[in-house]
């Protein structure tokens, strides 16, 4: 269904304005049907573009729109497994996430060249199993100055197609995460945590109704923060349903296990959980330790192996750096990658064995949240507008696909559901009429069509 929608969306844009798009589809058409041919003789080889440069008068966004034609013509061929590693184009030149190039069988790489008014498009196919270039080709067409224009417009007409807010109210201060878990007759319960207490929503429609709530209580001593910041995490193990509650201004977090039609103590963890993973058929509580009452963890990753009771001791430690924001994506309970916001505001990214991935174009942000090892949310680093992006993490890319613009100060992203939509929830603290009043609106971001 996403590769017809794919292909439905490639054939409006390259229909729009009927001849404007002919010459750039007819060179896209060709050089997808080149490496078609090329690769016809061959299963299920892996091949994926890692260079991609521009001398010609076309602009980085009219670059994206060739390479995601480009993609898309590709992913129709059936014995070509497509690895889509973008993370950006900048200053002509496309940027690449190389960590998984050892697993590819083929490399291509794209140049786009301009012949007075002809624009072409420079292939370059790379054999890494014979480590070397084993096919060269050229194709050149004529490009109107309207076609031009039209690659490099941007194009806002399918943005209901991307994640777009769905749900906005207002909130009491101070939440700091949200999170939701199917009950045991399957409805959805949201999990609003709050420095003092947990607040459980069921939802009635487009309404959350209070369900429950139970008071969390912090042994002193007690870290003085400006703003209060926490992680929630929910989670089964065998029949229990768990939670775990961490945060800036307590040297531990609270361990729960819902048992009896109560949330009874299991114990206490001296980081903030943010995962439950698995890793050599173990599962572990991995997460996080905030600088005592400041907003920043600090640069350990904390593994702990589960079991109840549990025993807060045997945590081992992996080295990231200090962190505004972190998270973890993973798959089928694996741990893929771990994402962090450092000090700097500077987003970097990390394998599952802790080294840096490189390159990675250069990219500011605030916080952060991953989404089923797919999608990674990101805030801009404003105080007044602020802004989320919306990324495609599957290949171990960074690939951009999705902006929306938020009025007020992003606190907090959460990966979680809303209803049977899968998303992100935000906090974001928005000024209020009256001198010095704020307030907190949740907003929950999805994808309409999933």
């Amino acid at each position: 269904m996403k590769k017809a929608i794919g292909y439905l969306l490639l054939f409006i844009t390259c229909s729009a304005g009927a001849w404007a798009q002919q010459g750039a589809e007819a060179l896209v058409a060709e050089s997808a049907a080149y490496l078609g041919a090329f690769f016809k003789d061959k299963f299920d080889v892996r091949v994926a573009v890692v260079r991609f440069e521009n001398e010609s008068e076309l602009g980085d966004l009219a670059m994206q729109k060739i390479y995601q034609m480009l993609v898309s013509r590709l992913e129709g061929e059936k014995n070509i497994l497509l690895a889509d590693l973008l993370v950006g184009f900048s200053s002509g030149r496309g940027e690449f996430n190389l960590a998984q190039s050892d697993k590819l069988d083929f490399l291509l790489d794209l140049k786009l060249i301009q012949n007075k008014s002809r624009t072409g498009l420079g292939l370059t196919v790379f054999s890494r199993l014979q480590d070397r270039v084993v096919a060269v080709k050229y194709f050149e067409k004529a490009l109107s100055q309207g076609e031009m224009e039209l690659l490099q417009t941007r194009n806002f007409a399918f943005s209901s197609l991307g994640f777009s807010k769905l749900l906005e109210f207002e909130s009491k201060k101070d939440l700091m995460d949200i999170q939701s878990i199917a009950a045991a007759d399957g409805r959805l319960q949201y999990f609003f945590y709050y420095p003092d207490e947990i607040i459980i929503y069921m939802a009635n429609e487009t309404r959350l109704e209070k369900h429950f709530q139970f008071e969390l209580k912090w042994s002193r001593p007690y870290y003085p923060s400006r703003h209060p910041e926490g992680k929630l995490l929910l989670f089964r193990s065998a029949q229990d349903l768990l939670l775990s509650a961490g945060n800036n201004f307590c040297p531990y977090s609270q361990l729960l296990v819902f048992r009896a039609g109560q949330w009874q103590e299991a114990g206490q963890v001296d980081f903030v959980p943010f995962r439950l993973v698995t890793m050599n058929q173990n599962p572990y509580l991995v997460g996080g330790r905030y600088e005592e009452g400041r907003n920043f963890f600090k640069n350990r990753v904390y593994f702990l192996p589960f079991a109840l009771p549990i025993d807060g001791a045997g945590a081992y430690q992996k080295q990231t750096c200090p962190a505004m924001a972190m998270d973890f994506s993973t798959a089928e309970g694996q741990l893929q990658a771990v994402h962090v916001i450092d000090r700097d505001y500077a987003y970097r990214l990390f394998t599952a064995g802790f080294e840096e991935m490189k390159p990675l174009a250069e990219r500011k942000g605030a916080s952060l949240a991953t989404l089923d090892g797919r999608w990674l949310a990101m805030s801009d680093h404003s105080r007044v507008v602020d802004q989320l992006f919306f990324f495609d993490i599957r290949d171990g890319g960074l690939r951009q696909v999705y902006t929306g613009k938020v009025d007020g100060e992003v606190q907090f992203i959460a990966a979680g559901n809303w209803q049977e939509t899968r998303g992100f929830w935000t906090g974001v603290r928005q000024a209020a009429p009256g001198a010095g009043m704020e307030r907190l609106l949740v907003q929950f971001w999805g994808r309409r069509d999933e």
